[in-house]
C-alpha cells in the first residue's frame, strides 16, 4: 500500500514500523527465554521431575494466551505436545495435539502437523499400526501441504531403518501411484513438477533406474521454458554415468545442460564431470 494513499508521512510510517519490529522482538526474546525452560527437560527428559514439566507447560500455556495471533504462539502449542512426549506421555500429548487441531482448523499445514506428530507419538511407542494410520490420513485430508508431500516417502523410509525391504519397496511404489496421481491432477502447476520429481526419487530409492530417466524425460519436455531443468539434467547424467554406464548419454545430457542453462550454479560441476568423461574416452 502506497504511503500517499494512506496519508502519513515517511517519518510516521517508520516510528510504526521500528515500533513493530520492537514488540515482535520483545515477542521474541520471551519465547527464547520461555525455550530455554523447555530444553532443559527436552536435553534430560527422565530427570525432569513431574512438577518441572507443569510448570514449563503452563509457562507456554500463558505465552500463547498473551500473544494468541503470534507464529511464534503455534510453536508453543506444538512444544507443549512435544514436552509430553519427551516425557512419556503420550495420552496427553495427543489430547493437546488434537486441540491444535481443532484451534488451527483454518491452517491446513499446522493441521498436518499436528497429525504428524500425533503419529510419531504412536511411532515412538512402537505401535507402528497406528501411527501409519495418521500418517495414511495426512495424505488423504492434507495431501497439499509440505507435509503431505513428505509422508509417503517417511513411510518408506521408515521400512528402509527397520531392514524390511519389501515392504519399503512396496511403500515407494506406492508413493509413486500417490505422486502420479496429484501431478495429473494439477497438470502444469509447480506442485505437479514436485510431484513428478518426487516420483523420480522414489524410483531411484529403489534403483529403477529405467523409470526414473523416463520422468526426468517426460519432465524435459512438459515443462521446457516453464522452469529451470539444469537439476534434472544433472541427475539424469549421473544416472547415465554412474549406474547405467553409458558415459556418451551422459556427456551429451551434460552438454546439453551447459548450452541451455549458462549460467546454472551447476555448470562447475557439469563441466568437470564432461572433463573427466572426455579425458576416459
Amino acid at each position: 500500500m502506497r504511503l500517499i494513499k494512506i496519508g502519513i508521512s515517511a517519518v510516521l510510517a517508520g516510528l510504526i514500523l521500528a515500533g513493530c519490529g520492537s514488540d515482535q522482538y520483545a515477542i521474541e526474546k520471551q519465547y527464547w527465554q520461555v525455550q530455554k525452560q523447555a530444553e532443559k527437560i527436552f536435553r534430560n527428559p527422565h530427570a525432569s521431575p513431574p512438577k518441572e514439566l507443569e510448570r514449563v507447560v503452563n509457562i507456554l500455556s500463558n505465552y500463547i494466551k498473551k500473544y494468541p495471533n503470534n507464529s511464534l504462539a503455534t510453536e508453543a502449542d506444538f512444544n507443549i505436545a512435544r514436552l509430553y512426549i519427551a516425557k512419556e506421555e503420550y495420552d496427553k500429548a495427543r489430547i493437546h495435539l488434537n486441540s491444535i487441531i481443532r484451534k488451527y482448523k483454518e491452517s491446513r499445514a499446522t493441521c498436518a502437523e499436528a497429525v504428524f506428530l500425533i503419529g510419531n507419538s504412536y511411532q515412538v511407542q512402537d505401535k507402528w499400526d497406528l501411527a501409519l494410520a495418521q500418517y495414511k490420513s495426512i495424505m488423504q485430508d492434507y495431501p497439499l501441504t509440505i507435509r503431505g508431500l513428505n509422508t509417503p516417502i517417511y513411510i518408506a523410509q521408515y521400512y528402509k531403518i527397520k531392514y524390511q525391504p519389501d515392504r519399503m519397496v512396496n511403500a515407494y511404489r506406492e508413493a509413486v501411484d500417490y505422486y502420479k496421481a496429484l501431478s495429473d491432477k494439477y497438470a502444469g502447476s509447480p506442485l505437479a513438477f514436485n510431484a513428478d520429481t518426487l516420483v523420480a526419487q522414489c524410483y531411484m530409492a529403489v534403483k529403477d533406474w529405467q523409470d526414473a530417466l523416463n520422468t526426468f524425460n517426460a519432465m524435459l519436455e512438459a515443462y521446457k521454458g516453464k522452469v529451470s531443468l539444469d537439476t534434472i539434467m544433472m541427475d539424469m547424467a549421473l544416472i547415465y554415468n554412474k549406474e547405467i554406464k553409458d558415459k556418451v548419454k551422459a556427456g551429451e545430457i551434460l552438454q546439453k545442460l551447459i548450452k541451455e542453462y549458462p549460467k546454472s550454479r551447476l555448470i562447475k560441476t557439469a563441466t568437470a564431470i564432461l572433463k573427466e568423461l572426455e579425458k576416459n574416452e
